[in-house]
């Protein structure tokens, strides 16, 4: 009886095994993409490039996934899910529709770490709620850290009960979603991600930004220089920045730190906490020094400072060296004698 037993349960630990084996080796299959039709239930992987010079379809229930490379197309519409994994691209010459109206179905584009979405012609979402009589359902843009989609035709997002655009990067991180011609929408909101940073430099038009980092509308380097990306063009018909941008992302200017015999050192200090003997005398080559560990410094905070100095500024006759907060561009500025920078991760020459 006892042997009997045994052989039931050894049966059982290999029956499930197989399933489990099964289920892996079943998870991990992924059919080759050369641009053939697609087919729901089925998983597609690319690596490397691929031009299709046709119109692609993505039913609902398929993925394809970018894993490597960049693939070019003229239209896409993405009814199922398309995943441009890290540091991939696609490029598009046409429009490119996120999920059917009233479908009451799922689909997203999602993007990874330093991937992106470039494409000549318009970005549609459509709203599968039939405006929210269908709850449950989206047609999403996912983006991860230092991911770029970049739209130069139209921007146009349907739904009226769920956010466009959302981020899935670390929370430190940044994704930034470009519209270089007019944005609309259904009375929505682009995204309640503050790591969003979405930048419209066409009119806008029943869309809110929700907590996302927004720049617009007509949005130009100049009004926002702390949220314009390195290698962003201000020619609304400059199409294709999206590689330089990704580029540029985490490329500091870096300059080597002071060497050498402190010629002088700090007479002047105020401090909360308790006096240390040497100090301030042991801080090399400052004038103040102050210290504190739960409290913070405030500098000169202003509503308003241009780039270059216009009539009207909060600060009218600006010199060399001088320091501020500017509440509307939410940074620290330095006048360098002729223009108002952004403090930045940088050289700031």
């Amino acid at each position: 009886m006892n042997n009997l037993n045994f052989f039931d349960f050894n049966k059982k630990i290999i029956f499930l095994l197989m399933m489990a084996f099964y289920g892996v080796a079943n998870a991990q299959t992924c059919t080759p993409y050369t641009g053939q039709a697609m087919v729901s239930g089925t998983t597609y992987c690319l690596n490397g490039n691929l031009t299709v010079g046709s119109n692609i379809s993505i039913p609902n229930g398929a993925t394809l996934i970018i894993q490597s490379g960049q693939l070019q197309s003229v239209s896409i519409q993405v009814n199922g899910v398309l995943e441009i994994g890290d540091g991939a691209s696609v490029k598009s010459t046409g429009t490119v529709t996120v999920g059917a109206f009233n479908s009451q179905k799922d689909s997203k584009i999602k993007l990874g770490t330093k991937s992106f979405l470039s494409l000549v012609g318009s970005v549609v979402q459509e709203d599968p709620t039939f405006f929210g009589a269908f709850p449950g359902s989206t047609s999403a843009i996912e983006m991860g850290t230092n991911s770029v989609v970049e739209i130069c035709g139209t921007f146009t997002q349907q739904s009226t009960t769920y956010p466009s655009v959302k981020y899935i990067g670390i929370p430190t991180g940044r994704a930034y979603c470009i519209a270089k011609a007019d944005v609309s929408g259904g009375g929505g909101v682009i995204s309640n991600d503050s790591q969003i940073v979405a930048i419209a430099m066409g009119n806008v038009i029943g869309l809110g930004m929700g907590n996302a980092s927004f720049c617009g509308p007509n949005a130009t380097s100049a009004t926002c220089p702390s949220l314009w990306p390195n290698g962003l063009s201000d020619d609304r018909n400059s199409c294709g920045n999206a590689p330089t941008i990704i580029d540029n992302i985490d490329s500091f200017c870096t300059k080597p730190g002071a060497t050498g015999t402190p010629d002088g050192f700090t007479k002047f200090g105020i401090t909360i906490q308790q006096k240390n003997n040497a100090w301030p005398e042991n801080v090399p080559n400052g004038f103040v020094a102050m210290e504190a560990k739960d409290k913070g410094f405030v500098i000169t905070r202003v509503q308003h400072v241009s780039q270059t100095p216009q009539p009207g500024d909060a600060i009218t006759d600006p010199k060399e060296g001088m320091l501020l907060y500017d509440l509307q561009d939410k940074c620290v500025k330095l006048y360098n004698g002729t223009e108002w920078k952004c403090v930045e991760r940088s050289c700031n020459d």
